[in-house]
């Protein structure tokens, strides 16, 4: 296992357990990593009492025995996730969603997510990854702009076709955000389309989840909850909801603008 210090800046991470190998995380990581020119490696987030080595020596058997091409691991304590992540400058996580503990309770992964400057992947086993068709539900928080930078980096990198889907608020806020990605695609004469939605800035991302199917979408983009309440504290945020409903691969964004590092 590469030291800390040796590991290459701006990977893309595969967050996994020595008890399942997340093979279509894998997928996922290895069609982002060759579009943007970056390293896999396998991250083991190490809790409790747990050995690392139980992580480490069943990530180097994966890369020995299940893979054709080079892929770095290393194992990091739970309480130092953060502050890891920022140190290697990590570009992307991807998380696989299955039956197997840790990574069937999501909860726990978004919460570990919470300060992260990147994006973060939730895929279930066995779902087709493509970025052919993002749909992409808008908000009315101004930090929904940031969205623009993502799609037009799919646009270019994929050749996706961006699917903007304003929410149906009594406000304007939702439509100048979308005005605003509109014009970032512009820019770059990507592809894209509006979508019509009849739920609120409150509900677009579950409406959203619903329109996948009618969409032919491939990918689903998100923000987090900018701060968690009372109901999302009790019933889980709409993240968690969203992660658990959709059938196709969820992009998840943190909402707060000082917390982006882009992957270009």
């Amino acid at each position: 296992m590469l030291r800390i210090e040796e590991l290459p800046k701006e990977q893309i991470y595969v967050a996994a357990h020595p008890n399942y190998f997340p093979e279509t995380a894998l997928v996922l990581a290895k069609k982002l990593a060759d579009a943007h020119g970056k390293q896999i490696c396998f991250l083991g987030v190490v809790s409790g009492k747990e050995d690392s080595s139980i992580y480490t020596n069943a990530f180097e058997s994966w890369t020995k025995d299940k893979l054709g091409y080079p892929v770095n691991y290393y194992a990091v304590e739970e309480g130092s996730f953060t502050d890891f992540m920022e140190f290697v400058e990590a570009a992307i996580l991807v998380f696989e969603y299955g039956d197997l503990p840790p990574y069937n309770k999501p909860a726990k992964q978004l919460k570990l997510c919470r300060e992260l400057r990147i994006p973060y992947y939730f895929v279930k086993p066995g779902q087709t990854i493509s970025f052919n068709r993002v749909l992409v539900p808008i908000g009315f928080l101004v930090e929904e702009r940031e969205k623009g930078v993502f799609c037009s980096g799919m646009g270019r990198h994929f050749q996706s076709h961006i699917m903007l889907m304003p929410a149906h608020d009594y406000g304007t806020r939702a439509q100048q955000n979308t005005e605003a990605i509109q014009k970032v695609m512009d820019k770059s004469s990507l592809d894209y389309e509006l979508v019509a939605a009849k739920k609120n800035s409150f509900k677009i991302e579950l409406e959203a989840v619903e329109k996948v199917d009618e969409m032919k979408a491939d990918l689903l983009m998100i923000s987090a909850s900018r701060e968690y309440g009372m109901d999302d504290i009790l019933f889980g945020p709409k993240e968690l909801k969203v992660i658990k409903k959709t059938s196709i691969p969820l992009m998840i964004i943190n909402p707060r603008k000082d917390l982006y590092a882009l992957c270009n």
